[in-house]
């Protein structure tokens, strides 16, 4: 049986694995004596999946929620904590967090915050949950104001990461996904990116190990800095424009699609400025678009600027802004609001 660990320093597994159903099954037999599990998840993976939803045991139960970035509400957690106390789960029982990004941050939101706290596990199903939101603890929901204004820092048990899942992402999904891979290498790892440049990440082999790579990177840089003080701010490269741009479309532009645009803006910026050369500039974006991810939007940048300092980042009339100094070698800029908007109006022009 192949099974991967991809752990560090980080205080739970993450593991790649062949057989889902009897990894999962083994690791809560092995480790722990839940009483419930509860599978939570949406109504496109529970079409897709129905036989993964409950475990082959009795006491098992599951919550399907609408997809979508919509379902990071308040109104989405409260359903889901009314179902936890109508089956009656306690600190001794499981959450599973089956499904994207969304249904990942919200899970694990619940998780960390259901009577002060109940263990869970992630098992992604999108390339985008599986190379970033499951790892790194955060959780989170979305208010008007913005997104992921309402979270936490919360672990689960472990993570579980099955690549068959993948099987059933559309074109479009896999390249939200790819949206993160390209950030990761594009902050940390310029192996990476001539990887992603040379190769066809379709082919299966070739995406094992950019998932592998990516995994790797992200795990690293967490574990060093959970809590976003310092290091794990490079990860932000080109989600602060990146969020304002999904909140000004209601969502409709998805999360990947909007870091590639907030990735593309602030490179043109920095260059503009200066501060990256145009080799480094001109890399982002062909990589970006070989992968036909957007590098442009149709948002003004008063409206852009509007948004960004809503931003959870701000540190008063400060925010810090990520950029790449070359292919593999990302910083962090701490800029004044004058400054920010500057920067903003140069990256739309």
């Amino acid at each position: 049986m192949r099974k991967f660990d991809l752990s560090s320093n980080l205080e739970y597994e993450i593991s790649l694995v062949d057989n889902i159903q009897e990894e999962l099954q083994s690791f809560i037999d092995i480790n722990y004596s839940y009483r419930k599990k509860v599978f939570i998840t949406d109504e496109i993976v529970d079409f897709l999946y129905p036989e993964f939803t409950f475990l082959p045991k009795k006491d098992s139960y599951r919550c399907v929620i609408k997809p979508g970035e919509q379902s990071k509400s308040i109104e989405t957690y409260y359903q889901i904590i009314r179902f936890l106390t109508s089956i009656n789960v306690d600190r001794h029982d499981l959450i599973i967090a089956f499904g994207g990004g969304v249904v990942g941050d919200l899970v694990g939101f619940v998780a960390s915050t259901y009577m002060r706290g109940i263990d869970y596990i992630q098992v992604p199903t999108t390339l985008l949950s599986m190379v970033d939101s499951s790892i790194g603890s955060k959780t989170a929901i979305n208010t008007e104001d913005g997104k992921n204004l309402i979270g936490t820092f919360y672990n689960p048990k472990a993570v579980f990461i099955y690549l068959k899942f993948l099987d059933t992402l559309s074109d479009k999904e896999f390249r939200n996904g790819l949206a993160e891979v390209i950030k990761s290498a594009i902050i940390r790892d310029k192996e990476l990116s001539d990887l992603l440049m040379s190769k066809n990440v379709y082919e299966k082999d070739i995406l094992e190990i950019v998932i592998r790579k990516s995994i790797s990177i992200k795990k690293k840089i967490v574990g060093c800095d959970l809590r976003e003080s310092g290091e794990r701010q490079l990860l932000n490269f080109g989600h602060t424009i990146g969020h304002a741009i999904e909140k000004l479309s209601d969502f409709s532009v998805s999360h990947g699609y909007a870091v590639a645009i907030g990735m593309a803006m602030i490179s043109k910026a920095y260059y503009k400025l200066g501060a990256i050369s145009k080799e480094t500039h001109l890399r982002i974006i062909n990589i970006l678009k070989k992968y036909q991810l957007p590098v442009s939007c149709e948002y003004n940048e008063e409206q852009i600027y509007q948004e960004v300092l809503k931003d959870k980042k701000n540190n008063g009339d400060k925010i810090n802004l990520v950029y790449p100094k070359e292919i593999g070698c990302a910083v962090i800029d701490c800029v004044s609001r004058k400054d920010l908007k500057n920067i903003i109006s140069v990256a739309c022009r």
